[in-house]
């Protein structure tokens, strides 16, 4: 419980640094620092038009007290009001959510199914022949970003061969798998490959040192089964490094969500807030941010908890502290 609080505590600290830090930006990197209502609002807005917004939403006051009175109304689902498309940030976020969350829990997944079994073999063979062309197509998509992927799997997949639709819609699995089959696959095989591949390199690495510690050697000599030891005891042993990558790659895989979705007409998160800091879009801007932050923050807290499951020792150590 004191471990929990302690890494509850870094959230609250996390989120109010990020998002107190991008409502300071957002106002003074403004076309007309200190008079946000007129960007919001636009240049043919009325003075009592901008004093009526400046109002509403408290920005004649100091940062923090702005701040309070935004993070007041998220706490109730009110995250404020999008002046450029006259509708409140709730609903303007809210059919963006879904795909995003598709998108991410996708690349994750299917990150991760790739990985394991490839690094697990690649460990078990290492310097075979197996193990050397895994680790030349690990490093080669390691260095490919999204942004050059994307455009060569649309060019194939979608222009050339034709298997998938060129622009990608909305569909959920629940109205239609195959429909939804083919408008995430491809995006979220860009996103997934990449990431695959550092997972590959990363697990492997790991795997290697656990296949020649003393208690593998143990096991292999008491004459427990070589799957067995290869997946209950060494894999489960060389989980750590992976799963803390999976927190922190969460961050880096927003960041190829903006492009996929910008790239195959995606209309998600990121693609919103591009558009959202182009059109000065303050509230919105803080809302998508809020909610990423936690996200990556909640997710990087659950990895962490996950650690004791894997090893009591862990929980054991985090027990008596």
């Amino acid at each position: 419980m004191r471990y929990f609080l302690q890494r509850l505590l870094q959230f609250v600290i996390v989120f109010f640094l990020v998002t107190f830090g991008v409502l300071v930006f957002m106002r003074i990197g403004l076309n007309k620092p200190g008079d946000p209502a007129r960007t919001m609002l636009g240049g043919t807005a009325t003075d009592e038009q901008i004093a009526a917004v400046t109002k509403r939403f408290h920005l004649h006051s100091n940062y923090l007290t702005q701040y309070w009175y935004w993070l007041k109304g998220m706490l109730t689902f009110d995250f404020g009001y999008s002046q450029p498309n006259n509708l409140t940030v709730t609903k303007y976020l809210k059919p963006r959510v879904l795909p995003t969350v598709f998108l991410g829990l996708y690349a994750t997944i299917g990150a991760l199914v790739i990985a394991v079994p490839i690094a697990v073999y690649q460990a078990y063979r290492r310097d075979s022949t197996y193990d050397k062309v895994g680790s030349f197509v690990s490093f080669a998509f390691v260095s490919i970003p999204a942004l050059v992927l994307a455009p060569i799997a649309k060019f194939i997949f979608i222009d050339k061969l034709e298997w998938f639709p060129r622009l990608s819609s909305k569909v959920y699995p629940w109205d239609s798998i195959p429909e939804h089959f083919k408008n995430f696959f491809i995006p979220a095989m860009v996103l997934t490959l990449p990431l695959a591949a550092v997972y590959v390199r990363l697990l492997r690495a790991d795997m290697v040192q656990t296949l020649q510690a003393d208690f593998v050697t143990l096991a292999s000599a008491k004459g427990v089964p070589p799957g067995r030891v290869l997946w209950g005891h060494a894999l489960r042993n060389s989980l750590f490094t992976l799963l803390t990558n999976v927190g922190v790659q969460l961050g880096g895989l927003v960041g190829g969500a903006l492009i996929v979705e910008q790239y195959f007409n995606i209309k998600g998160m990121g693609s919103l807030l591009v558009v959202a800091i182009l059109s000065s879009d303050i509230f919105t801007v803080q809302s998508v941010s809020a909610i990423l932050v936690a996200t990556v923050v909640i997710v990087n807290l659950l990895v962490d908890l996950s650690y004791a499951v894997i090893d009591p020792r862990i929980r054991h150590a985090r027990a008596l502290s």
